[in-house]
């Protein structure tokens, strides 16, 4: 029976425990988002024991409804394929980007982090920290990106899990984990997958626009040239004969 309530759970925070990082350099912590500007997640894949109902989701949408300092208001909705609401469906989280919080509560990994961190820079409450800074395409979008690993290895467990921030607005674009455990006779291995499929945060590229043909003169076959030619020539000397002649002055 697929555990529909520890998917959103996933999604919006990390039940992974990492390694303490502290950062060599102080980082500021703003949000790069305004109210009403949205991410829409798809293209779930869920394989194996907790998260195989992941394949079930058809879309989660994380808009924004309030900014207040570091804190930032997510209304987040959602389906499944079947058309029925997940759960969490029409709810609000408060996460404090500074704080590392949500609603209050420290949270080590969640959707959205400060705005135009490094690589190198905390993650607060201090967890985790990014790993790369780099350039990744979305929605045909080149967009700088923040790039989070995080791996952990237990006598029972290894799991690899990455996210991959928007660096200008600091919202998750895609995260990726696989998790395997321990078992008789052969370990278990469980997958989800899950990234971007809308958003007005970052416009589509402007189409390049088809260029349009000079104008040409047209080409005539000297076939139909020729004749007018001589058509016109033999027009003038019949309208020199038909002219009179002109008076003399012994002539008025």
């Amino acid at each position: 029976m697929p555990n529909y309530k520890l998917i959103v759970p996933i999604l919006l925070a990390s039940f992974l425990v990492s390694s303490l990082a502290v950062p060599i350099f102080a980082a500021t912590y703003n949000p790069g988002v305004t109210v009403s500007e949205y991410v829409k997640y798809g293209n779930f894949v869920g394989s194996g024991q907790s998260v195989e109902a992941f394949s079930d989701y058809d879309w989660l949408k994380l808009q924004i409804t309030n900014v207040s300092g570091s804190e930032i208001t997510l209304f987040s909705t959602g389906q499944f394929k079947n058309g029925t609401s997940i759960p969490g469906n029409g709810t609000h989280a408060v996460w404090d980007i500074s704080a590392g919080t949500q609603n209050g509560v420290p949270s080590t990994q969640g959707p959205i982090i400060a705005a135009n961190l490094n690589q190198g820079d905390s993650i607060p409450p201090n967890t985790y920290y990014i790993n790369q800074t780099n350039t990744a395409e979305f929605l045909g979008v080149s967009r700088s990106v923040n790039v989070l690993y995080v791996l952990v290895s237990t006598p029972d467990y290894n799991t690899s899990t990455s996210y991959v921030y928007d660096r200008a607005s600091g919202m998750l674009l895609e995260s990726t984990s696989q998790t395997i455990t321990q078992a008789q006779p052969t370990p278990v291995v469980s997958s989800y997958a899950y990234s971007i499929i809308e958003t007005n945060i970052f416009g589509s590229p402007i189409p390049t626009p088809t260029p349009t043909p000079s104008p040409t003169v047209p080409e005539f076959s000297p076939w139909i040239i020729l004749p007018l030619m001589v058509a016109a020539v033999v027009m003038s000397i019949y309208l020199l004969k038909k002219k009179p002649a002109a008076k003399t002055l012994s002539q008025k």
